[in-house]
């Protein structure tokens, strides 16, 4: 395949960082839009544009952009929850709708939404997180249908833990409407951001995607890691048992 020319958001760090260099050793180019970017619709829409001019198309866009914001759902702010919406959900959605007249009229391109174990499960600490990933799958998986007569593909990664420090902001956080009852909730947190295993490498991931985006029948959905593969299954596995002994006719 010839050179692809990508669209990246969340690339200063992490995965974004490994996905950058991993693109770029394929050959591509790519063109990142920073997270301040995202918070401002017109701002993306010209970045997008721009790519365009550039580089004459886009071939991959990369939804990577996102945080967690951990924390009992009872003592999360309404403008906790929100922001994390804002980040992780619609500041997707705004760079799919900005690029999608160039990939519509070109025919082709491949949407890759970064979503997370966390877009398949539910954990307690990550309710506002696990919203926002269910939210984005929801609307990856529906999209897929949507633009698939127009040559567009879209994919959703779901990696487990990753080598990045994502989860060190949860340890010693603040807890300005803490319950005494999720005290202990706020500890495991609190361990989880001091964790040292790490399973899961961000170049692993990164050589993930670039092989996925180059397949030429790529699969809707790539779970990457072991705690991810597995934690899948085991939803899946309880949500068919639900189906197959409690459904309702």
């Amino acid at each position: 395949m010839g050179r692809r020319i990508w669209l990246l958001t969340g690339a200063s760090g992490g995965l974004g960082t490994a996905l950058t260099r991993a693109a770029s050793t394929a050959g591509d180019e790519v063109v990142a839009i920073s997270r301040e970017d995202l918070s401002d619709p017109a701002r993306v829409r010209r970045v997008v544009a721009e790519a365009v001019t550039a580089f004459g198309r886009i071939d991959v866009v990369v939804n990577n952009a996102g945080y967690a914001a951990a924390g009992a759902f009872e003592e999360l702010s309404d403008s906790a929850i929100r922001e994390q919406f804002e980040v992780n959900f619609f500041a997707a959605a705004e760079v799919v709708r900005a690029t999608l007249p160039y990939l519509r009229a070109a025919r082709s391109g491949h949407i890759v939404q970064i979503s997370s174990l966390a877009g398949q499960i539910g954990a307690p600490g990550m309710s506002a997180y696990t919203a926002s990933k269910h939210a984005l799958e929801g609307l990856s998986v529906s999209l897929a249908e949507e633009l698939a007569p127009f040559g567009i593909r879209v994919g959703i990664v779901e990696p487990g833990a990753l080598n990045t420090g994502f989860r060190q902001s949860w340890a010693g956080r603040e807890r300005p409407g803490a319950i005494a009852d999720y005290d202990d909730l706020a500890a495991r947190l609190d361990l989880l951001g001091h964790d040292t295993h790490r399973p899961t490498e961000p170049e692993d991931v990164a050589d993930a995607i670039v092989a996925l985006v180059g397949l030429p029948e790529p699969p809707l959905r790539l779970a990457v890691g072991s705690d991810a593969a597995a934690g899948i299954r085991a939803a899946r596995t309880r949500q068919l048992t639900d189906l197959e002994t409690r459904w309702i006719a």
